[in-house]
């Protein structure tokens, strides 16, 4: 039984973490950086808004992207919706349809697939 938790003692339980912290500061920084390099269309055909999203080749050397749409607000979503992205042009997009008896505040938040970077938000105005 000794000999067992002696054995046991010396096995080495490595353990690796990591934190991060990105602090609102970081994230208006960031946000204020970069929201031009994402844009946001948005055409009226018939009852329905049909939206398209842009998002650039990289951003920080990023390519990488998943892009959500974000319903009434930021810190209190009523929803939270994921897009699809799809290249076309040589470009990566997202997209939506929406009727206009629907249309509330509405944001799209582009993560980079860097777990600590932080997110693009922009809010999708309806004209």
């Amino acid at each position: 039984m000794r000999l067992i938790f002696l054995l046991l003692l010396l096995i080495n339980f490595g353990c690796l973490a990591s934190s991060c912290i990105v602090t609102d500061e970081m994230r208006e920084q960031f946000n204020s950086k970069h929201a031009e390099d994402v844009t946001i269309d948005t055409t009226l055909r018939d009852s329905n808004f049909f939206v398209t999203i842009k998002l650039p080749e990289s951003i920080e050397g990023q390519s990488s992207y998943s892009v959500l749409l974000v319903s009434d607000s930021l810190e209190e979503p009523t929803f939270i919706f994921p897009l699809d992205l799809y290249e076309e042009d040589n470009q990566t997009k997202a997209w939506y349809e929406i009727d206009a008896g629907l249309v509330r505040k509405h944001f799209v938040v582009v993560s980079l697939n860097d777990y600590c970077a932080p997110s693009i938000f922009k809010e999708v105005f309806y004209q």
